[in-house]
């Protein structure tokens, strides 16, 4: 009896070390698993965190490159969030401000006179040249130093794969004491964003003319006494108009990105003076596209290159390099080509607004009167 009481007590025993073994086995993998999967969120979240770029470097740029027919151009760009943003926040208002040579001025000059001829200064002969036919040109080149600060807004949506943005920036161009306001959309989903402005010049149309006497010394003939000057008129206006555009990341090559944008711009049409043959002189009313390739080379370079088709104006091939304070998280030297741990749209969240440069139309006129008592 005392045998079989013994038997079944080691029976018990060992059913009971069994059970305790497997609880024990089963805590431990359970407690891997979740050691794993904390080690694997802590991970994502600092990549995620890494990923916000929270430093002001990484948000400072300087670019410098050159466009057909404006030259070349060199600026400062940043933009830093006035509302606390880390991995978790879904929305930030921000600033940006830039500062730099750029901005574009289109102007056409228009040269007439009594009987369409005119008397241009010749410096070989330090006299006037006569000239039989009303000569018009087009020219377009920078601005000089040109300025802009905005405020902007993103709101994320709630699975972070899209957001919505709103801005407004205000333009200065210091030589020509000309400003510019501007108001902006974004929606970025996906890969794909896409972006709209829309630009208004401040002030009225700037307009002044002159009258310019002549001696007679200026020119190759005797005036005899008769009336020889010119009247120069000039008018100015910051251009108003509008931008669409189209831009798409690569899910493996985040470090390329492609866009593309169409505009429209108001121009500035002014009445010649007196029997011009050419009644009005137009400047600026143009539209067109521009096709492009933005490429993180490096974390602190990359290279902006592209092609402009405008229907009057700045049709030409134009191509930036731009150096970052920090750097990028993704390059394609150096950097990462992909990664599942944070969308685009959040990546995307404290990028530049981008918009059209500050646009200026001008025109200048000068209508001739040279009338010799014995000439003609």
């Amino acid at each position: 009896m005392k045998r079989i009481l013994v038997v079944k007590a080691m029976v018990l025993g060992a059913i009971a070390c069994s059970i305790s073994a497997a609880g024990i086995a089963a805590d431990i993998n359970t407690q891997r698993a979740q050691d794993i999967t904390n080690t694997q969120q802590n991970i994502q979240g600092t990549e995620k965190h890494d990923a916000v770029q929270p430093n002001w470097m990484d948000r400072t740029d300087i670019k410098v490159g050159t466009q057909s027919k404006v030259g070349a151009q060199v600026s400062v760009e940043t933009l830093q969030p006035l509302t606390h943003y880390d991995e978790n926040s879904k929305s930030v208002l921000f600033v940006q401000g830039g500062i730099g040579r750029g901005g574009q001025e289109h102007s056409a000059s228009y040269y007439h006179g009594y009987n369409e001829i005119w008397y241009p200064y010749n410096p070989a002969t330090g006299k006037g040249d006569q000239r039989y036919m009303a000569e018009k040109y087009e020219h377009t080149k920078s601005l000089g130093t040109v300025a802009n600060v905005g405020l902007g807004y993103r709101h994320l949506s709630k699975n972070e794969h899209a957001y919505v943005g709103v801005n407004a920036f205000v333009d200065r161009a210091f030589s020509e004491n000309a400003n510019r306001v501007s108001g902006g959309l974004e929606y970025v989903s996906g890969l794909n964003e896409v972006r709209a402005n829309v630009y208004r010049g401040l002030g009225s149309v700037k307009s002044q003319s002159d009258m310019i006497h002549l001696p007679p010394s200026y020119f190759t003939f005797d005036l005899d006494g008769g009336a020889a000057y010119y009247m120069p008129h000039e008018s100015q206006k910051v251009l108003s108009g509008y931008d669409v555009s189209y831009a798409r990341t690569f899910k493996n090559a985040r470090w390329a990105r492609v866009h593309a944008t169409v505009y429209h711009w108001n121009g500035l049409s002014m009445p010649n003076h007196s029997d011009a043959l050419l009644k009005t002189l137009e400047v600026g009313n143009s539209h067109g596209w521009k096709v492009g390739t933005t490429l993180q080379v490096t974390p602190h370079v990359s290279l902006d290159v592209g092609y402009t088709s405008d229907s009057k104006d700045t049709s030409g091939a134009y191509g930036f390099v731009k150096y970052t304070l920090g750097t990028s998280k993704f390059a394609w030297h150096g950097g990462k080509h992909s990664d599942d741990a944070i969308t685009n749209a959040r990546a995307r969240m404290l990028d530049k607004v981008e918009r059209s440069p500050l646009t200026i139309g001008h025109t200048y006129e000068e209508d001739w009167y040279v009338n010799p008592n014995d000439h003609l």
